[in-house]
């Protein structure tokens, strides 16, 4: 039983550890956001990271640890060009929901593999 304690807590360790990195990313987005773009644009940018953030992370979360890549692909590229053919103040943004959503998958795949970790019995090699 001591055992399966110590996985467990070896598993969130991980996973905060690993969950770390694409934070950390995002946290650098922000800063990015808040520090070169006018204030008249950051309302639309705000929009647009939100948005990216949740759809990206659902895809990454629901295509799980196997699951196919060309989701995330075909997100980013329908927001970029649909952020293209809208006018000015968003046609400005058209490329912030490519890091947006990079790092929303990345996150969302991290919690994936979070939750098969933490589901599965993990078998010690010499019991």
């Amino acid at each position: 039983m001591d055992e399966n304690i110590q996985d467990r807590r070896r598993i969130v360790r991980d996973f905060g550890v690993r969950i770390s990195i694409p934070a950390v990313l995002f946290a650098g987005l922000l800063v990015f956001l808040i520090s070169s773009l006018p204030l008249g644009v950051l309302p639309p940018a705000v929009l647009v990271v939100g948005a990216a953030l949740l759809i990206g992370g659902t895809i990454g979360f629901f295509t799980g640890v196997r699951g196919p890549h060309w989701p995330i692909y075909a997100s980013i590229l329908t927001g970029t060009a649909v952020l293209l053919l809208l006018p000015d103040p968003w046609q400005g943004l058209a490329l912030l929901p490519i890091p947006a959503s990079a790092v929303a998958y990345a996150l969302g795949k991290e919690t994936a593999f979070f939750r098969l970790n933490l589901g599965q019995a993990v078998s010690l090699a010499g019991k």
